[in-house]
Order: C-alpha cells, then structure tokens, then sequence
C-alpha cells in the first residue's frame, strides 16, 4: 500500500499536469511517453519524495481529471482549484494561449494566431507523407516572416516540395483572416483552386506579395490541403506576416524571446534567518495603543482546502467554504465572510509575489546598506510589481547555496525606495561576506497591516453594531437645524449647481442620519469639491463637531487637505501620514499642518490629547486604523467623509468607521453619526488578486453595495432619492464629444456639459489640422500592430502604436501655434495604456530614442501610465494606447483583468480623463469584440473621426474561420 493518500497523490499529479502544460507537453498522451517524462524531467526537480507515477495516474483518474483508455491518457478539463494558485483553474480552462514548438521552445516573435488554434497548431504546422513548405524567412514552428516598406510591393517565395515517393495532390489553398495588403499568386492557378499535382523530388512556388500604405504587421493563416491515395487527404498550415515597421519601432522590439512563467516547486528545507537592520526609527510616537491589533492569520486549513480542492477528502471544507461565499451579505455573517474573503486575498497574494522572486541578481554596497535595483529581474505578475516601504523586508540566499540545507537567509529591510533602487539593511554577518558581483536569490514579501487593519475594521463592526450604517434602513428625520439650511458658499461656483448645492444641504442638515449619505460623481461633475464644500459648512455650522476625512490613497487625502487649509486655518487641520511614506512625496503646502517634524527629520504621533485639539483629521483609510487603536471616546467623531469611495474595498472603508464613528441615536448620539460617501461605482474599484474574493464580493465597494442592493439608494423612475443621495450631472472637464459616449454607455445619458463663461478650454483643439474632421477633437488611429513581450516580462506591448503616437506628440509639440494648434507643453498631455511594458516602451521612446522629443527641456512632465494612475486626474490631452492586436490572448486579459477588453470602468476612465482632445490609437478589428469599444468605435466612424488602417465590422470573423477549420482534414 502506498503512504501517499489519493489527495496528496493527486496533489502531484496536479503539479505534473502543469509542469506538461508549462513546458509544452500538455497533448502527450501516451501512457509511456509520461511515465519517461514524470521519471527522467519532473521528479529531478526536486529533492521531495514524490509518488511513483502509477500513484498519482491512479489518483487523477479517480479524482476525475483524466481518462484512461489502454495505452492513451486523455487529459480533461477541471473547473475546480488546483493548488493554491486560486488562478489555476482558470488558466486550466483557457487554451493554449500561445504556441510551442515540439521541444516546448516559445518562438522569438509570438504569432498572431486565433485562439481556436492553440491545441491543434503543432499537428497543423508538420511536414506529413513526405510533403513540407519551405521558405527563406522561415521563423521556425510555423511562422513565415518578411520585411516590407511602405509604398513599396514586396514579393517573397513559399515552396511547396514532395520529398516523398509518391504522387500528392494540391486540392485547395485556403488563406483564412487574411489582411487585405496580402495576395498570394502562382502559375498553374493553385491559389484560385486548380488541383497541382506533385511528383516525388517535385518543388511548386507559390508567390506572396505585400503592398502596404502604412506600418504595421500584416498576416494571414494559410492551410494547404492535400491528397495521397490510398491514405486520403491532410493539411499543413503557415502562419505568413509581412512586417513594415521604422527604425524607432526595430529600437524598441524585444531585447530577448519571451520566457513564461515558471513556477518553482517548493522545496523543505531547514532555513536559517539572519536578521537584518531595520531603519533608523527616530519616530515620536505618543499616540496611545489601547486597542490590540491581532494577526488575523488565516487558518492552515483554508490553505489546505484550496490547495486540495473541492473533490478531495477536504470536500466538506471546500463546501462549507463555498456556503459561506455565496450567501448574501447581512449583519448575521458580516464579520465570516468579510474575513474569508480577506483571508482568500492574502492566500492569493503569498502566491502572486513569488512571481517577483528574482535569481541570480547582484547588489551594490553603499554606506554599509545594499542596493538592489529591482528592475533586474523581476519578472513581474500580469501588471503590477511588488510594493516596498520604508520598514518592509525581503529575504535574499546567496544563489550558490541555494541548493544548501540548511539554507541561510538574510533579512533586509527596507531603508528607502528610490525610483527602481531599495537600500537595504541586511546583518554584519552579509556586509562582511559581501564582494563586488556576488549574485543572491531574492524573495519578496508583502506587508500585512492594511489587512489586520481590515480584520478588525469588521470585527469591530460587527461588536459594535453598527448595522444602521452598514445595512440602513430608514433615516430619523431629524434636521441638525431648526430652520431652513440658507449657507455662505465657500465656493460661489456651487451657487449655480443644484445637484453639488443639494447634496451639502443634505448633509449639513443631517437628513439621511443613521444612513449614510452617498454622493454620486461621475467624472468631471465635481466630486471631491462638493465633499470639502459640505465639510467647510459642517465645521462652519457646528463648533463642536470633529470631522475625519479619509480617502484609499494618500494623493487623494491630500487634495482633501489642500482644498480645506485654503478656507479653514492649519491650526484646524491635521493630516495625518504614515511613518512609511516618503517625505519628499508630501505636497510643501500642506507640510505645515501634517506631522512631518522637520527638527527630528521623522513623523511623529501626538498623543490622542493632542489630536483631540484639532476639528478636522485627514488621513487615509489604513492609517486610519492608527485613531482606532487610541481608543478615542464614544462619538468624538461627529462626522467622518470618505472620498473616492469606490476604489477601497467594504473592510477598509469600515476602518474609518468601526471604533471612530458612533450611529446616529436619538438618545445617545443624536448629533453625531453622519457618514459620507463619495465614488463612482462605474469607474475603477479596488485592485484585488484573489478570484474567489473578487467573485464573491470582496471588489465590490461599501459605496456601489448599497447602490446596487440597498433600496434607500436605488434609482426609481422619478430619479435617486435625493435625502440619501445625489447624482451629479454637470460635467466641467470635457468636450461634448468626448463626453457623449461614456454619458451613453455608463450615466444613462444624463451628464450635461456645463457652458464656460471665459475661454472654453475644451474648444482649443477643435480647428487642429490633424483632426480627420474639424469640430470634432477625437481621432481614434486604427493599427494594425503586433502584441509583442520580451524576456520574462508577461506584460504586452505593440510597437506600431508608438510609431503613431510618436507622431501625434510631435505635431503637438512642436506646433507652435501652428495648424490650428495651441502651444502646448508636455505636462498638459497624458499617454494612457493598459500594459506596464507598453508605459515602459513608450517612455523609452519619447525620452531616449526620438531625437525631437528627447531634447525638448520638460518632456519629463509628460506622464505616461496606467488607466489606475490617471484615475482621478485630467489633462488637455489624452493618448491612449489600447495595445492589444490579437484576440489570442483575450481570455488571458479577462482573467487577470489586464486591458480595456472585458473592463468597460477601465474604458471609461481612460476616455474621461481628456478636456480638449483624445486620441486613441488601436487595432479595430479586436476592439471592435467588446460591446463597449465598439460602439465608441461606430460613434468615431459615423463621425468622422476615424482615421488609420482600413476598417470594416467583422464581428462574424471568428464564427466563419471556426467553421473553416471544422472542415479541416487532421490526419
């Protein structure tokens, strides 16, 4: 009898189904091919005792993820988790992304096949019965490549030989998704479908021409089929591109083949810490600790439940897991599910950072800390990279003892963060061994207060009922006033604005109390101006009121402090920061009331004493958890505003609130308890790792689950009940036009352009002579590029989209005043686009490669980013780069919820950050799949603005090239 369970054995026989899949074996389907690969690859990979091969067959047959018929093992597909990747079962489901060669080898360009062919295109690309095609810019696994000029035809030679014995026929050529600058001729009439016969030794040329107007990267699939008696017929596919493309394109393609993922099998071994060297903490912190902050870890066997998924001995977990999730949200499971969904997330993260885990990397010693430049080998996870702090760690080995056991770890923690440099401070034992280029594996860590902080928000919650604040179910009625509300603006612009001057009045009054109040802002209408507005006329109104005003990140809290010191003294004011932010990162105007404490060069901590001083407190919603520890007392806070709502998740948001905001009560509190909400639940929520979190609610705002599911916010026929919540309409930031889709598509049409009394700024760009149709300040640039990565970089990027906007930023630039063009300077002008790598690229090409744009003295002022980045700001000019050019990896983009595809609050952030012109240069034919971009892409036809690479709907593409390949004889 085996002493491995069925579980543990099916545990490897999971990882063994991934390591096929990883290394391009997942259709080796004989019994004793993946004996030889389990025994001779898989097993040496580690040191572990693994099960024999017959043990883990056994275990995935009776666990139901293969089938076993004779000699044959057919993989199925599992919709379950596998392992504690919660993302596993996702890629499991999804095709073949990308193809591989026999030998697993990636090729150096990834080709731009349809998904549908993922499985099948090493069987579509084999030479069969004697019968190859052969061409001088063969690529390898299938791929024919050529240079072209635009304006210039170009024709390439594919041959066609029989190094057989026998007798082929020729019956069809069949190009499938073909571009239109592509024609393929030949002398016998092959192309236009006349039978060729081919004799043994035989050689048939078939002529490829390219003739194209613009850059760019043009293909189309080409399948072959053929005949040979008595075996019948068979195919073979190319995949042929004709690449036009400049020089500034060839600088940045890729500076290595791509190289997936590859996820390392742990290892047990005995580890050894050295502690490091943490920070010089001169920190003053007299702030009181008076309640505890617990650990919150999760239990081992949530891990173990995930890790063996839901048909296993850990079933019942699994279940009893599963329950928890999908019941809906209510006080009774408040506290459960919130921290299981946390608890998810953290799961999911310890995952997600060891893709970050470099090896091989040297360091720099500088003033007895190490320097590590992170840009050396991180690979990345999808987008993001990790997130180091002053005060964080990492762990680093020496790479030649990685193999060691015990293995000796050295502790660093973070010093400072500059650019992509950390300073690191490991022990005396690690600065005396160091020597210029010795190389250390890295591992990085996350840190875990913004969780704890989370845990015992809904906890807190939870033992302090706040329920009329979470779960609101009627208001008291009460009016804070005797008599009608009649305020001095602060701001006379509200004057005009009944929405903005409703929601103040509401919220001074206190009407909604024990409710929430919820302002709605979409973008442009003036948000975060009606927030300070109200809080300006609460700390007007009410002497005795003490005011938190929170947001999720700290350029949020800081607008909120910089727009009250400009109306209320410092003295009032206090913005609270996290010791582990950098100074320098602090706006110089709100210094003087924030607790940076110059004479010390550190933040300190007053004493809650100190802070009861203060009327208004700003911070971010973490830091927040800092007034909760001090315990201050029972309705100190009379109110607590949180802006931009809708990017942090329900517990966080509950940090401000649980311990510092006190309900509503007629007896007890009766002037207190107002909480304010602002967001839009339509633009970018919170960025989460784990998919079980994410669909079981944990991306869901507190502010967009009481609009999507509490009737005292829902929008009847006569509009939202303006006593709990108001919707902004007028728009002050965009041009009509660029407003008039996302006001379609997300606001039910009820934005309204608000009319500017002086120079209109949105209008400035209406007479530009590049615009394909003047009064109309958006051009959408259709490209026909290439997704494109590079070593072990997942991330995307498509170089012919920087060609054009290179050219866009240079008429712009260095117009002026010129064409219909105002002078403008690069920091009036954003480039958006999805994908890190493409920010990267384009940086590069704007501040290094160009020879114009380089020179130009501020061009460091042009921000270049992501759509996350630039939520919340504005620019006269938006560039956006959409990237994506092949619908391969759609699925991929879906899943980890990378791109504009499949995210339509991505969409609607990039587009509203534009006032005066927006520009978006992408492919339309993959665009055009996604309900959303496709009906801004209609709205750019129909007027006027589209311009670029040829385009027409072929929304049904897809549906004939999967019927085509249906009819496809595989032999």
């Amino acid at each position: 009898m085996s002493r491995f369970t069925v579980a543990e054995a099916s545990f490897w026989g999971s990882q063994f189904v991934q390591f096929l899949q990883d290394t391009g074996r997942k259709e080796a389907s004989l019994r004793e091919t993946l004996r030889t690969i389990y025994n001779q690859e898989f097993r040496g990979r580690t040191d572990t005792k693994t099960p024999r091969f017959s043990n883990i067959l056994y275990a995935l047959k009776t666990t139901q993820q293969i089938q076993v018929r004779g000699e044959v093992v057919k993989f199925k597909v599992k919709s379950h988790v596998v392992v504690a990747d919660q993302y596993r079962r996702h890629r499991r489901n999804a095709q073949a992304s990308v193809s591989t060669s026999a030998s697993g080898q990636q090729p150096s360009s990834t080709p731009q096949m349809p998904q549908i062919y993922g499985k099948q295109w090493a069987e579509l690309i084999r030479g069969k019965h004697g019968v190859e095609i052969v061409s001088d810019y063969d690529q390898g696994n299938g791929n024919i490549r050529f240079p072209v000029v635009p304006g210039e035809p170009r024709t390439v030679t594919v041959l066609v030989q029989n190094c057989g014995t026998e007798v082929v026929t020729l019956q069809r050529f069949q190009p499938q998704q073909q571009s239109q600058e592509l024609s393929f001729t030949d002398e016998q009439g092959a192309v236009q479908g006349q039978p060729l016969l081919l004799h043994p030794g035989g050689k048939y040329p078939i002529q490829v021409r390219c003739l194209t107007t613009c850059n760019g990267h043009f293909s189309a699939l080409v399948t072959l089929e053929f005949t040979k008696e008595p075996d019948g017929p068979f195919s073979i596919s190319r995949y042929v591109a004709a690449i036009a493309e400049s020089q500034l394109a060839k600088d940045l393609g890729p500076l290595a083949p791509f190289q997936p993922y590859e996820a390392s099998l742990q290892r047990h071994v005995t580890v050894i810490t050295e502690d490091g060297i943490p920070p010089d903490s001169s920190l003053k912190n007299e702030l009181e600790r008076e309640i505890p902050l617990g650990t919150y870890q999760y239990p081992k066997s949530l891990k173990d439940t995930i890790l063996l998924g839901p048909n296993t001995s850990a079933s019942s977990s699994w279940a009893a897991m599963r329950s928890l999730l999908e019941a809906p949200l209510q006080a009774e499971n408040y506290h459960q599910k919130f921290q299981l969904l946390l608890h998810l997330e953290e799961i999911q993260m310890e995952v997600d950072i060891r893709r970050y885990d470099m090896q091989d990397v040297t360091m720099v010693q500088d003033r007895g800390l190490l320097v590590l430049d992170v840009r050396s080998g991180v690979p990345g996870v999808a987008e993001n990279r990790p997130s180091l702090l002053r005060g964080d760690h990492l762990f680093a080995h020496l790479s030649s003892e990685r193999d060691h056991s015990p293995l000796t770890q050295y502790k660093g923690y973070v010093h400072s963060v500059e650019l992509e440099k950390v300073r690191l401070g490991f022990s005396s034992k690690l600065q005396k061994k160091f020597v210029k280029n010795l190389k250390f594996d890295v591992t990085f860590t996350f840190s875990r207060l913004p969780l704890q902080v989370q845990h015992r928000a809904v906890v807190l919650a939870v033992r302090r009922s706040l329920f009329s604040l979470l779960f609101p179910s009627a208001s008291c009625h009460k009016s804070l006033f005797p008599g009608p509300f009649q305020p001095r603006w602060f701001n006379r612009k509200l004057e005009a604005n009944e929405e903005q001057c409703k929601a103040v009045t509401h919220i001074v009054t206190g009407t909604s109390r024990p409710a929430p109040y919820l302002i709605f802002g979409p973008p442009g209408t003036g948000k975060t101006v009606t927030m300070v507005e109200a809080i300006k006329q609460v700390w007007t109104c009410f002497k005795d009121t003490r005011i938190l005003a929170c947001a999720p990140s700290n350029s949020a809290a800081d607008l909120l402090c910089q727009c009250l010191i400009k109306d209320i003294a410092p003295r009032h004011v206090y913005r609270l920061i996290a010791s582990s932010r950098n100074y320098r990162d602090v706006p110089p105007d709100i210094m003087p009331c924030c607790n940076w404490d110059d004479e010390q060069s550190s933040y300190v901590y007053p004493s809650k004493e100190s802070l009861k001083r203060y009327r208004i407190i700003v911070t971010t919603l973490v830091t927040a958890g800092r007034l909760v520890s001090a315990n201050f007392p029972r309705g100190f806070f009379s109110h607590v505003f949180i802006d931009e709502c809708g990017q942090a998740v329900e517990p966080e948001s509950v940090v401000a609130i649980a311990g510092l905001l006190a309900p509503m009560d007629q007896d007890t509190n009766p002037n207190g308890g107002q909480l304010v909400l602002a967001g839009d639940p339509k633009q970018l929520g919170p960025v989460l790792t784990s998919p079980l979190a994410i669909q079981h609610g944990l991306g869901t705002s507190l502010l967009e689950r009481l609009m999507l599911h509490n009737p005292l916010y829902k929008k009847s026929s006569g509009g939202y009940d303006p006593q709990f919540i108001t919707k902004l309409l007028w728009n002050y930031r965009s041009h009509e036009a660029i407003l008039r889709v996302p006001n379609e598509l997300f606001y039910d049409n009820e934005l309204k352009v608000c009319n500017s009394n002086g120079l209109d700024i949105r209008n400035l760009y209406c007479t530009w002579e590049e615009l394909p149709k003047k009064g109309f300040p958006i051009i959408f640039h259709g490209v026909c590029g290439e997704d494109q990565r590079e070593a072990k970089s997942p991330s995307f990027f498509n170089t012919a989209e920087i060609e054009v906007l290179v050219h866009y930023l240079k008429k712009l630039l260095q117009s002026r005043g010129k064409g219909g063009c105002p002078t403008v300077s690069p920091k009036e002008i954003g480039i958006i686009s999805p994908y890190r790598k493409q920010v990267e690229k384009i940086r590069r090409a704007i501040t290094s490669l160009d020879p114009d744009l380089r020179k130009l003295p501020d061009i460091s002022q042009l921000k270049v980013g992501s759509v996350e980045e630039f939520q919340g700001q504005e620019r006269n000019v938006i560039l956006i780069s959409t990237v994506r050019s092949c619908s391969t990896y759609l699925q991929f983009d879906q899943t980890f919820r990378l791109g504009f595809l499949k995210n339509p609050k991505r969409l609607n952030v990039a587009i509203t950050r534009a006032k005066a012109l927006l520009i978006v240069v992408g492919n339309p034919t993959v665009l055009s799949k996604d309900h959303h971009w496709h009906r801004f892409l209609r709205y750019c036809k129909e007027e006027g603005g589209y311009t670029g690479y040829p385009y027409e709907d072929e929304s049904t593409a897809e549906d004939r090239l999967a019927e085509e390949l249906h009819t496809l004889q595989l032999n």
